[in-house]
């Protein structure tokens, strides 16, 4: 047997080269729930298109219809995400406030979990498991 260069003597697993689904290969579960869709499409859109058609729809269930539609023929919009950094201009003193702040607001939730856990007889005073 070969010894793997990548590996330390003595250890074992971790990533082999060549191993795992090779690249371009479709995902099983993901091709066949496609499958499955593109089977029923027609009807799909068939039923959509109904609900658009017909005069007593409710005015947000059409809107919900056309957005279904304009999403398979042109795709969904791009979702832009603006991160924002909400520590910038804060001086040092206000960053330790904040952290120090944050840090007491964590210890009491977990101090209430604690109280809560012992209430329902998960866990003693010490801490130690009950039950599951």
């Amino acid at each position: 047997m070969k010894s793997n260069p990548l590996k330390k003597p003595g250890q074992r697993g971790g990533k082999r080269p060549g191993s795992g689904r090779k690249k371009g290969t479709p995902n099983k579960a993901t091709f066949e729930l496609k499958q499955a869709a593109a089977e029923h499409g027609q009807e799909v859109l068939d039923a959509l298109i109904r609900i658009i058609r017909d005069q007593e729809t409710p005015a947000n269930t059409i809107v919900a219809a056309c957005r279904e539609l304009l999403d398979r023929g042109y795709g969904k919009p791009t979702q832009h995400v603006v991160e924002e950094n909400v520590t910038a201009g804060m001086t040092p003193d206000m960053l330790k406030r904040l952290e120090t702040d944050m840090i007491e607001r964590m210890t009491k939730a977990r101090e209430q979990q604690r109280l809560v856990l012992i209430e329902r007889g998960f866990i003693d005073e010490d801490g130690n498991k009950l039950r599951d």
